[in-house]
């Protein structure tokens, strides 16, 4: 597998800030199927609450990175938000994304990806959502990540691992949104830098869902 390619020689700030852009594309484009903790499992710690998003973190046993939470509350109903999950979140394009739908759904959709930049290896995936509908109105998306369906377009193209899960749950005047995922890119890319590119790019990724299934128009940066 090739490394990451990550000069230490007065370019970090600028490397740093690409990096962080290539993580909120993986963010954006995965999701997984509910996370099953053990008896081991730290309980979430507040990692910020501004704006009416807060994000949690919290260890898993074996595991290289903490599951993230983000939690905020919306005016569309569990069905709409299910529905762009399953719809426009998934046609979003990306210059630098190629993507292969497998099976294509209401209610499920499999995929590969291959998501190719200059800052860091190829990543190739393929990733499952599902929907599920829930008591009183709930529901839920989850997904997974799964062994690269199809002929990888390099041979060390490196493969990443997630899984979570997006909850919808009515309120009287909305949805109270819950995602969670635990995301394992794979490679040698520095902890810090993964950490903090994660967080930053989950909460980016709820935003992007609030504002596509009310209607709005995406958060500046976001739709890049």
């Amino acid at each position: 597998m090739a490394p990451f390619r990550i000069p230490v020689s007065g370019r970090v700030p600028a490397v740093s800030r690409a990096f962080a852009r290539y993580l909120t594309w993986l963010v954006f484009f995965l999701a997984a199927c509910p996370v099953f903790a053990s008896e081991q499992t730290a309980q979430w710690r507040v990692v910020s609450d501004k704006d009416g998003i807060r994000l949690e973190a919290r260890r898993i046993p074996g595991e290289r990175f903490d599951e993230l939470r983000v939690t905020t509350s919306l005016k569309a109903s569990p069905k709409t938000v299910a529905d762009y999950l399953l719809g426009k979140y998934l046609d979003e394009k990306n210059k630098n994304i190629s993507r292969t739908f497998i099976q294509r759904g209401p209610d499920m959709a499999l995929w590969s990806d291959v998501l190719s930049t200059s800052v860091a290896s190829d990543r190739c995936y393929s990733m499952r959502f599902e929907r599920h509908a829930l008591a009183n109105g709930a529901m839920r998306v989850t997904f997974v990540s799964l062994d690269y369906a199809g002929r990888k377009p390099m041979p060390d193209c490196i493969a990443l691992r997630a899984r979570g899960e997006w909850t919808m749950t009515p309120t009287g005047d909305g949805t109270r949104l819950s995602y969670a995922s635990l995301t394992d890119i794979g490679g040698s890319a520095p902890a810090f830098l993964v950490h903090r590119s994660l967080a930053s790019a989950a909460v980016s990724s709820v935003r992007k869902v609030v504002a596509g299934s009310s209607g709005l128009a995406l958060p500046r940066g976001i739709g890049d």
